[in-house]
């Protein structure tokens, strides 16, 4: 006749467990909302710094395409007096997906060996054979009317023979950040060089 020990279940039968858990103290309660407390500004910070800088990376893309875009447009319409107003036309269109106040200011002007205006080695300055142009946020052009600096005539282009001239395109915005967790604006700027192009229209 079977048997079993006392305490054990009947054959048969499977034992039911139950595991009783300790309630949360207090303080541990009070330790899971302090490291709360502590990270939360801390991811707060990450996802809205991704955000911020992810649009700042896309205008600053925008900005190099625009430097592209009129670079191309210059170099092709060598000893074209409207070369540096298509050029600008050119880099306005590009800039036209930009809120209208980011953009401020560009330089058509000839390179020299490190791709800068002049002799200079940045763009602090568009004094020699250089063209800048000034931002209208109204009409989202550049005003070609009233051009700065110190002019870079089509006729004095180099494009008979070598070495050709190259022309630069600078382009500067101000970007403007949402949350102004990191400033209100940043400057942004590119630029490119492009080789002028012998076309039908130099006499040569």
């Amino acid at each position: 006749m079977p048997t079993h020990s006392p305490g054990a279940p009947p054959a048969g039968r499977r034992a039911l467990e139950v595991i009783v858990r300790p309630r949360p103290r207090r303080d541990d309660r009070g330790a899971a909302l302090v490291e709360m407390a502590i990270l939360l500004p801390v991811l707060i910070i990450v996802v809205f710094g991704i955000i911020e800088w992810s649009s700042a990376y896309h205008d600053a893309s925008v900005t190099a395409d625009a430097a592209r875009a009129g670079g191309r447009m210059a170099s092709a319409e060598s000893l074209n007096a409207s070369y540096a107003t298509n050029a600008a036309s050119a880099v306005a269109s590009a800039l036209q997906s930009l809120p209208t106040t980011e953009p401020q200011e560009m330089y058509i002007y000839k390179a020299n060996s490190n791709g800068y205006p002049g002799n200079g080695t940045d763009f602090s300055t568009c004094s020699t054979s250089c063209i800048s142009y000034q931002w209208q946020s109204g009409t989202k052009t550049f005003n070609t009317v009233s051009p700065g600096g110190s002019g870079w005539p089509a006729a004095s282009q180099q494009v008979c023979t070598e070495p050709f001239d190259e022309v630069g395109i600078y382009v500067k915005i101000n970007h403007s950040f949402i949350t102004n967790m990191f400033g209100a604006t940043v400057a942004l700027s590119d630029h490119a060089v492009f080789r002028l192009e012998p076309t039908s229209l130099a006499a040569c």
